[in-house]
């Protein structure tokens, strides 16, 4: 809905008599403002939303970092994600939850139909222009990552590639462990030199 139709309806419903508004209620349920904005962001408007991820970003092996930083933001009050996601691709988000102590919810009402898997929302309005997170992949390859590094994210790999790694993007860190002396005797091998 944009703001013109949004601002007609309110108007509208403004100018109707006490006992119209009782008989639509009544009909059609309390009228929603936004309702197609709250439909795109899993319940929640825009302006309440510190950050996004889409459904194919929740599926990736690796946390997005943003989605740290933003629960650890005071002004965020919870998790919210799709019930279109599988639950192995939620549940490292649900226990990054717990561990920063927010509360999450999972969302299956059929109303919420859009490519978002994932919202940071606030009680109050926040007001964030850029709520969307860059693809994880762009972002490490931009700031010179290998892509076989990139996509080594969940591996332990070697303590070269995990020094590179802390000289570029510490945050990273969260996603990979670092090979050790049991791992190499056993013939573990870093997934990012692999051929």
């Amino acid at each position: 809905m944009t703001k013109e139709s949004n601002n007609s309806a309110l108007g509208t419903w403004t100018t109707k008599s006490e006992l119209e508004k009782v008989v639509t209620v009544g009909m059609h349920g309390v009228p929603e403002i936004k309702q197609g904005e709250k439909s795109a962001y899993l319940g929640e408007f825009k302006e309440r939303i510190l950050r996004s991820l889409t459904k194919e970003q929740v599926e990736e092996a690796a946390i997005y970092t943003e989605i740290k930083q933003a629960l650890e933001d005071k002004r965020s009050a919870k998790l919210i994600l799709s019930g279109d996601l599988d639950n192995k691709n939620t549940e490292k988000y649900q226990k990054l939850a717990r561990k920063i102590g927010k509360p999450f919810v999972v969302r299956h009402d059929q109303k919420y139909k859009s490519d978002i898997g994932l919202v940071i929302a606030s009680n109050e309005a926040v007001e964030i222009e850029d709520i969307e997170v860059e693809q994880r992949q762009e972002k490490l390859a931009r700031l010179g990552l290998s892509d076989q590094l990139i996509k080594s994210a969940g591996y332990k790999i070697c303590s070269e590639c995990y020094d590179l790694l802390v000289s570029i993007a510490p945050e990273e860190t969260v996603n990979y462990d670092r090979l050790n002396f049991l791992d190499r005797i056993t013939g573990e091998k870093c997934p990012a030199h692999s051929d």
